[in-house]
């Protein structure tokens, strides 16, 4: 499970060319003048319920590109110094995960706790690759899917910037703290093994991205 939270993370970072997933659609926000991304992420935390956490500590980088209109886009991450008890892995190399997908970059509401008022802010909907992550110690890898909600935390709608920063926080379920678009929610979700029951992910990380171009965040 804690595999989850480092796909999660993947979302977490940049904006490239994606198709949102079914059932998602409304007037969406769009970059222009940037068509490439790097960046880095800071250790990100994949957590479900009853199960251990995964912790990539780093250094981790993602790059993406954005595709025509601004909206959509794909990416790849590389996180580094992953464990949970011991060490994790999607691949050949030891406490590195690897893994890559689609985002949409979208509004974001959020309801006041007193007043009940809607806030809306920019975000982004990543949707990483099927990932399988193996730990040392456990007998059976896990698989994380799904989709994850983060905050555009900079800039602020129709600002410019050569530079964009994402957060993803979950709460105590653990859930996303940002699940829901048009009316359909999105989540992580992951499996141990092929019979493992299939629960909910939260994921906590952030990430900056850079461009080399200054590009502006429409939200209009």
């Amino acid at each position: 499970m804690n595999k989850k939270m480092m796909l999660l993370a993947l979302a977490v970072i940049s904006a490239a060319a994606f198709a949102l997933p079914a059932g998602a659609s409304a007037a969406e926000l769009h970059l222009t003048n940037v068509t490439k991304f790097t960046g880095t992420f800071s250790g990100g935390t994949l957590s479900a319920k009853e199960e251990p956490t995964i912790t990539c500590d780093g250094p981790n980088h993602v790059e993406g590109t954005v595709s025509a209109g601004g909206t959509t886009g794909t990416l790849s991450l590389d996180y580094t110094n992953c464990r949970s008890f011991f060490s994790c892995q999607s691949g050949e190399t030891a406490g590195t995960i690897k893994t890559g997908g689609t985002f949409h970059l979208i509004t974001v509401e959020t309801v006041t706790q007193f007043e009940g008022t809607v806030h809306k802010s920019p975000g982004i909907l990543i949707t990483p690759e099927h990932t399988t992550i193996k730990c040392s110690g456990f007998a059976n890898p896990i698989t994380v899917t799904g989709n994850v909600i983060g905050t555009v935390t900079s800039p602020v709608c129709n600002g410019k910037s050569k530079k964009m920063s994402i957060s993803f926080n979950s709460n105590s379920g653990p859930t996303q703290e940002h699940k829901t678009y048009t009316g359909v929610s999105y989540n992580l979700t992951t499996q141990t093994g092929t019979t493992g029951t299939i629960k909910e992910g939260g994921l906590t990380s952030s990430a900056t991205v850079e461009s080399s171009t200054e590009g502006t965040l429409d939200c209009t």
